[in-house]
């Protein structure tokens, strides 16, 4: 979903810490205090900005005492790794994709294949996607919170002004790269794109030029990493797009109404639902020949194997799958719903006072959203966006950032599992 994670060497070093203690962790089967609060408390753990659904839930449940644990996007993984090797894991936890895999192998979640009749799941009617994680680990063990993906956000005053037509679903690379150069004038500070702000992108735009992105848990490029590495380049080289700011906290150059056109999440939606210029959005551009893709966001609502109120968890859960608790996350974020019923409903349509409007476009990229980056431990696809932005600067080469790094990746990737 839409978390942040600036790679670190002492982040990498604690999370395979952490990853070799959770095995002995859940052989030992410790009775000691797993949820971080008191024994009257049920905890619940989440990354950034506070959840509605879960105030709903406390508003709903006074019975039920709540303790929230947040923690910052960039310190999430680190510290729900730490707090579960120490036998302090939160009853219910928010997990990303790869780590709802691993925990769930590794018997740190509580298997819910029996409950899903009282919890009021349809496996069914999940979004397609689930089916996939659900294999990996032979079962349920958490839901999807709901569903982001990666799409194209476009300053409709800035294209008019120009005399460029909007964008379309069949858009191109090139197609995208010719508006580009019309909306980018220099005299105002304006460009015509807005560098990526967000890694996925860049998975997104590599498996659409058509590398598997993912392959036997490990990262898989080919021709795709390359050809985006080059349209980025050719972008920046020309001024069409300014240059990549490294790091997570970096300026949003569409939302000051300095960028034409910008890709990012769909949780974006609700970002840019106050801006003062009129603005739609539309799917991915695909280099020709390529295919349409973009990375699928979802976390889990799991609960810890052992926490001590499994009821009042599963209370938790219930209402925030449940239709009430899935608007408050759509609304609120702006993503899709887990279940394919909901989408008709449109709760996720978070309308600005001057767009989107083409509401389409997020129903054809979830069908169009794979399963990729997210299934492999996160700091080392964030500290390859930062190569990957070293080689639009000029700082390293092309051989560099396509070999000894990506193979740098690939086994921080391995011995994180």
């Amino acid at each position: 979903m839409n978390v942040h994670f600036s790679g670190t060497a002492k982040r990498i070093v604690a999370s395979i810490a952490a990853v070799a203690a959770l095995g002995s962790m859940a052989a030992c089967g410790s009775n000691g205090a797993s949820n971080g609060g008191s024994d009257d408390e049920l905890t619940v753990s989440y990354w950034d900005d506070e959840q509605d659904s879960i105030k709903e839930f406390i508003k709903q449940n006074p019975d039920i005492k709540v303790k929230e644990i947040r923690v910052p996007g960039d310190d999430y993984n680190t510290k729900l790794n730490q707090m579960i090797v120490g036998n302090t894991a939160p009853d219910v936890m928010l997990v990303q994709e790869a780590d709802y895999v691993r925990f769930a192998q590794n018997g740190v979640l509580e298997k819910l294949d029996d409950q899903l009749s009282d919890l009021g799941i349809d496996k069914d009617d999940f979004q397609p996607a689930v089916k996939g994680i659900t294999n990996q680990v032979d079962g349920y063990y958490g839901f999807p919170q709901g569903f982001a993906t990666e799409i194209m956000y476009y300053n409709k005053d800035l294209f008019d002004a120009a005399g460029v037509e909007y964008p379309t679903n069949d858009w191109t690379w090139d197609d995208y790269t010719a508006a580009a150069e019309k909306l980018t004038d220099a005299s105002t500070g304006q460009y015509g794109s807005d560098s990526p702000t967000f890694n996925g992108v860049w998975y997104s735009l590599i498996g659409a030029a058509g590398d598997d992105v993912v392959k036997d848990g490990k990262l898989s490029f080919g021709n795709g990493l390359k050809e985006t590495l080059e349209f980025q380049k050719n972008l920046v080289d020309n001024k069409w797009q300014p240059e990549p700011a490294s790091g997570s906290k970096v300026s949003d150059m569409f939302a000051a109404g300095k960028a034409a056109m910008t890709m990012g999440g769909t949780w974006l939606v609700s970002t840019y639902k106050d801006a003062d210029f009129n603005w739609d959005i539309a799917t991915i551009p695909t280099p020709e020949g390529g295919r349409k893709y973009n990375s699928l966001h979802t976390s889990f609502w799991t609960i810890s194997k052992n926490s001590k109120h499994k009821d009042a968890a599963k209370k938790l859960v219930k209402f925030l799958m449940s239709k009430e608790g899935q608007k408050a996350m759509s609304q609120q974020l702006g993503n899709a719903p887990a279940f394919q019923s909901m989408m008709s409903d449109g709760y996720y349509r978070v309308e600005g006072k001057h767009g989107p409007s083409n509401w389409d476009v997020l129903t054809q990229s979830t069908e169009e959203a794979r399963l990729g980056y997210t299934m492999v431990s996160s700091t080392p696809t964030f500290d390859l966006y930062d190569q990957f932005n070293a080689y639009v600067l000029g700082q390293t080469s092309l051989d560099e950032v396509t070999g000894a790094q990506v193979d740098k990746a690939n086994k921080e990737i391995t011995d994180a599992q």
